[in-house]
């Protein structure tokens, strides 16, 4: 069995951490480790992550691309798994996203996301995002999610991982190494293993202009063939980079 490694890059999280390890720490997959990647933290992210026996790689500079690379680096696991501290995952969440790896000639998985909170908006968005990652999938343009997603280690590596041009993308990383893996190998999309994440970026009024803005990216990534380092324009809640 392959060994498994999840990387979390967290910055200031130490209030959604605790939900996303606990739940990672249910797995019914076995041989698996937890990388989390403190991206600068000034709060207690460090030391959550370190009780639920979570591997810490600390970076004193900010950025989620720079972020998701040392994890992915530092990973000892042959598949690589990606979420995010503000993602609660289902008890069979790691063992779906990795079967498909036993066919050595998929170098990807990717499942979608269910958002947090009851408006139907939210419910609305996620069967539109959903639909949409299969419809790219189908024309050759798979779109990776952070909080959901896996490739194979020597896959990652050989398509230097998410640097794009020596450098660190500002945004749609995930989506930029979909598009240099998908000339790799197989990628698979896994429309029922969804991970639940926190609405928390749309909220007060930040839902249109978040999701003109990354619709805007997606277009130029996958359809005008734009992968290079984008500008920092993340519109996060927080307006912090992890």
């Amino acid at each position: 069995m392959n060994r498994v490694s999840v990387v979390v890059p967290a910055r200031n999280e130490e209030d959604l951490l605790p939900r996303c390890l606990f739940a990672l720490r249910q797995q019914t997959h076995e041989n698996f480790e937890i990388i989390v990647v403190d991206s600068a933290s000034t709060d207690n992210t460090q030391q959550v992550a370190r009780s639920f026996g979570a591997r810490v790689i600390r970076l004193e500079e900010p950025g989620v691309g720079r972020a998701r690379q040392a994890g992915f680096d530092g990973a000892t696991g042959d598949i690589i798994v990606s979420t995010d501290a503000d993602a609660i995952c289902k008890p069979d969440w790691l063992q779906r996203i990795v079967a498909p790896f036993a066919d050595q000639a998929v170098v990807g998985t990717f499942g979608t996301i269910k958002l947090t909170g009851q408006p139907i908006w939210t419910r609305l968005g996620h069967a539109l995002f959903s639909g949409f990652q299969a419809a790219n999938l189908r024309v050759g343009h798979p779109l990776f999610c952070g909080p959901n997603f896996a490739v194979r280690k020597n896959a990652f590596r050989d398509v230097d991982g998410f640097r794009v041009e020596g450098e660190y993308p500002d945004e749609a990383e995930d989506v930029r190494l979909a598009q240099k893996l998908k000339k790799r190998g197989k990628i698979l999309f896994l429309p029922h293993n969804k991970v639940i994440v926190s609405s928390r970026r749309l909220d007060k009024g930040q839902g249109l202009r978040y999701t003109g803005h990354h619709a805007g990216v997606y277009l130029k990534v996958c359809w005008l063939g734009s992968v290079k380092r984008g500008k920092s324009r993340q519109l996060r809640l927080d307006q912090r980079p992890r």
